[in-house]
């Protein structure tokens, strides 16, 4: 009896670890994913010399090719510096789906050069925001999280400058 009392706290210690194990391949491999949608958007936008509307349906097709279906919420501004918004407004939520859900599966965000020049104002940097979720089957966090990068300075031509 003994010892099989102690072969069942064995086989929990090791299904414990099993199912850590799982859970940090499963984060790894879902952060991996996300890190390398957002990487191509974000050679996109710069090869594109800018976000336009073109691109939209490009940046879909690459989501529907991947496999991608991770969602999160795009808030209108990000960025706090002293108590304020430092300047990144949301230029476009990519949703694979149009759908009436406040969900979208990236973000593109905003920025225009501080400069006092007259053509400062049409250098702009991207950011772009991808999403992925922690989803296994034991445990499950509802919440996704975010993987975020930013372009180099572009010359915005695709805004018309």
């Amino acid at each position: 009896m003994r010892e099989s009392i102690g072969s069942a706290y064995i086989f929990g210690i090791c299904l414990t670890f099993i199912i850590l194990f799982t859970a940090y391949l499963a984060i790894s491999v879902n952060y991996s994913k996300a890190f390398r949608i957002k990487s191509n958007i974000v050679s996109m936008i710069e090869e594109n010399e800018g976000y336009s509307g073109n691109l939209e349906s490009k940046i879909i097709d690459y989501l529907v090719s991947e496999g991608y279906t991770a969602s999160g919420k795009c808030e209108p501004y990000i960025g706090m510096k002293n108590g304020y918004y430092d300047g990144w407004k949301l230029e476009k939520e990519i949703k694979i789906y149009d759908t009436a859900s406040s969900n979208s599966n990236a973000c593109i965000y905003r920025r225009t050069a501080s400069t006092s020049d007259d053509i400062a104002n049409c250098n702009s940097y991207y950011k772009v925001i991808a999403f992925f979720k922690f989803n296994v089957p034991v445990i499950s966090y509802f919440s996704a999280f975010k993987v975020g990068g930013e372009t180099k300075l572009i010359h915005d031509f695709a805004n018309q400058c």
